[in-house]
């Protein structure tokens, strides 16, 4: 143990190196309840929202003595080859903690009036971004349907430059029930794209009124909306672009999305 009170590793053997590695793997972060943060940003927003961290590791006393202010995580000081080791990028963080995963019941979602929904988000890198997106212009909480990516991986929380910890997030798996309840509480507006079955009876979004409670539908870049959501959709809106670009990454039109919204709304 340091003379600051903050216990020592050394070696790649260690417990906590092996777990930390571990939790690299979306199993191993559902079996033990915790989520990895690396990076500065994802550990110190997750501080000041008060997310229960379980324990910091960092080759750099003074990111631990700064922790220590806010935390009663166990702090471990740790020398380069274990930061290297157990970080997932490529250039190794500074720091890094392990987190208690956040959870959220539906009943709570639907105290909320302005809700994101996206179908079928494969990228990491696009879901962290929208989080981030959907706390800089006001949404409330995001629900994943379908076959999402884990908002809990690693890329997503360094994505949404910790802003996850914002943003209440809950998975409706692909439960048409759960969605019936939504549409009775909530007005469904859908994006598509400008042309199509759906695109033809679309309005502009910056045309569209929001009138809250709703639930804004995001579908992925491949495929966008299933059918079946499309299909219990109230409105549905477009963005119409020029020089015959088809489509926008998703992130990008997210929050482009979001934007006008929140400028409609204030």
């Amino acid at each position: 143990m340091s003379e600051n009170k903050f216990f020592e590793i050394t070696s790649l053997q260690n417990e906590i190196v092996k777990d930390t590695v571990k939790l690299q793997q979306k199993k191993y972060r559902k079996d033990s309840g915790l989520v990895l943060l690396e990076g500065e940003k994802s550990v110190f927003e997750a501080l000041n929202c008060a997310i229960e961290l379980k324990y910091i590791i960092s080759n750099d006393i003074k990111l631990l003595e700064r922790a220590q202010k806010n935390s009663k995580a166990k702090l471990y000081l740790a020398n380069d080859k274990v930061m290297e080791k157990i970080s997932s990028t490529k250039s190794p963080v500074n720091i890094l903690a392990a987190a208690i995963e956040p959870g959220y019941e539906i009943d709570e979602i639907l105290k909320k009036e302005k809700l994101l929904l996206l179908d079928n988000i494969k990228d990491a890198g696009n879901l962290g971004t929208i989080i981030r997106s959907a706390c800089a212009f006001g949404a409330d909480g995001i629900l994943l349907f379908g076959d999402c990516v884990d908002e809990f991986s690693s890329k997503v929380i360094r994505s949404s430059a910790g802003n996850i910890f914002k943003m209440p997030i809950i998975r409706l798996n692909s439960d048409m029930c759960l969605m019936k309840k939504i549409k009775k509480s909530h007005k469904i507006i859908s994006t598509v794209a400008p042309f199509g079955k759906w695109g033809k009876k679309a309005k502009k979004c910056d045309e569209q009124v929001y009138q809250k409670p709703y639930v804004i539908m995001l579908g992925s870049e491949a495929s966008g909306l299933c059918n079946e959501l499309l299909s219990m959709a109230d409105e549905h809106v477009t963005l119409v672009t020029n020089n015959n670009v088809e489509s926008l990454n998703l992130a990008v039109f997210a929050g482009i999305m979001l934007y006008i919204i929140n400028s409609k709304n204030n």
